[in-house]
């Protein structure tokens, strides 16, 4: 089984007393959530993810993350390949385009 890995970006409304940290504490109750971080810039939460298919990640950010109180709006980017890793090159080679199917 191949695993499908993403990485969503969540912008959130901090709370009073707590700020970011009820709900990333929320988030990253998840099983799917391997790892959450509090960013600046455009949006708060950086969420990596897995799943077992692309429509597996897109149901849980449409059911559970999306749905939690306080989540302003998600953006969704799936992990296509990967060059690096845990400070490791991959090994390069002639780059395999995906199938394209009608």
């Amino acid at each position: 089984m191949n695993e499908v890995h993403a990485v969503i970006e969540l912008r959130i409304t901090p709370q009073r007393d707590c700020g970011f940290g009820r709900i990333a504490e929320k988030v990253s109750k998840y099983e799917q959530v391997e790892a959450c971080f509090l960013m600046s810039g455009a949006y708060d939460l950086l969420v990596f993810v897995k799943g077992d298919s692309l429509q597996d990640v897109a149901q849980f950010v449409a059911q559970d993350l999306s749905t939690i109180d306080g989540v302003l709006s998600t953006a969704t980017h799936f992990m296509l390949k990967t060059y690096k890793a845990g400070g490791v090159m991959e090994a390069f080679g002639s780059d395999e385009r995906l199938a394209v199917t009608p």
